[in-house]
């Protein structure tokens, strides 16, 4: 038989912890209330993980003619950069309250109608920057020194990437000039002109200032297109000797043929009644049968002679009355057929 344990032993391994909890808390909700907590844990480590550091930039504001005033005047192209040192943040808008549209880039250019106080605000993800410009009028002296000069930018609207275009300025009060491409890290350059060569085709935009007065800047819109393929030198042709043509043989000189005598078809009958009359002969008509004296003859047109024994049977016939006579001629104007109509009542028996 097992020994007895004693009674305060016995009480010690008796006692749980939370057993009464347990013994009057479903189980699910105690294991619902451990999920959420978890759930709990995890979002706020993705929170901690994308929280954005916002103290690594500011808003730069500068003049574009490189002035060291902390106020900018009414027209003047002002300079907004925003410098950071992570370099890979690019999507900044900035809003320059005077309700004009948004701009976005690291720098961007701006400059306001009225004078006046204006709040700049740059966004970039979940973080907000916000600085105060002062924008005043410019004082009677100045603008009585600065007189009212717009250049103009001498140079072309387009050019090659990759080969140097010029631009220049010869406005006759100007001392000193300010020029400038509107991008990102440009720098100004001095001079009357200036010479700029494009590494990419795209839009450009050039801008020049005179005499430090900026509230009549002028913009020049230049279009690059891609480089050119080198061009080869054509190389000269050899010398053409021409071969001395032979010369040419004289034709045998045409000769033209006289023009054919003509006769109409009343003539024609006319010398017929001379045959009859024992005036003419057959031989008489060679010239114009072309000396086909056995040219067709159609009587009354169903009885068909040829011309020379048509005429050996009119000779002398004085009865022989002809009504009608005509002729049928080819291109060359000879007759090749004769038609005559005749009265067979007054020759009958001669024919």
């Amino acid at each position: 038989m097992a020994p007895r344990k004693p009674e305060n032993e016995r009480k010690v391994n008796s006692f749980r912890p939370f057993g009464k909890i347990a013994s009057h808390v479903d189980p699910m909700v105690l294991w619902t209330f451990l999920g959420l907590f978890l759930i709990s844990i995890v979002l706020l480590a993705f929170q901690l993980d994308g929280r954005e550091d916002c103290s690594n930039t500011d808003i730069k504001l500068s003049h574009i003619q490189n002035s060291n005033s902390k106020a900018y005047a009414v027209g003047e192209v002002i300079t907004f950069n925003a410098e950071s040192a992570d370099k890979k943040i690019a999507d900044y808008s900035w809003e320059f309250g005077d309700s004009s549209a948004r701009a976005t880039g690291r720098q961007v250019y701006h400059s306001f109608n009225k004078a006046g106080s204006y709040m700049i605000t740059l966004t970039s993800g979940k973080c907000t920057w916000r600085k105060e410009v002062l924008v005043i009028m410019n004082t009677p002296a100045a603008t009585s020194s600065q007189p009212d000069i717009f250049p103009v930018i001498d140079g072309p609207a387009e050019a090659f990437a990759g080969r140097p275009v010029t631009f220049t300025n010869s406005t006759p009060t100007a001392k000193s000039w300010t020029w400038r491409l509107l991008q990102d890290n440009a720098e100004p350059h001095g001079g009357s002109s200036v010479t700029y060569t494009f590494s990419s085709p795209g839009e450009r935009t050039l801008s020049l200032i005179i005499n430090g007065d900026s509230s009549h800047m002028v913009l020049k819109h230049i279009t690059v297109f891609p480089a050119r393929a080198p061009q080869h030198e054509e190389q000269p042709e050899p010398a053409f000797n021409p071969v001395p043509l032979p010369a040419p043989t004289p034709e045998a000189p045409v000769k033209k043929e006289e023009p054919r005598p003509t006769i109409s078809d009343d003539e024609f009958k006319y010398m017929l009644t001379q045959v009859t009359l024992k005036q003419k002969t057959a031989n008489d008509f060679a010239q114009y049968l072309c000396n086909n004296l056995n040219a067709r003859v159609v009587l009354n047109t169903n009885d068909v002679d040829n011309f020379t024994h048509f005429c050996q049977r009119i000779y002398g016939k004085k009865k022989f009355k002809i009504e009608r006579v005509n002729l049928a001629k080819d291109e060359k104007g000879c007759v090749k057929e004769i038609l005559i109509m005749y009265d067979r009542k007054k020759v009958l028996g001669i024919f």
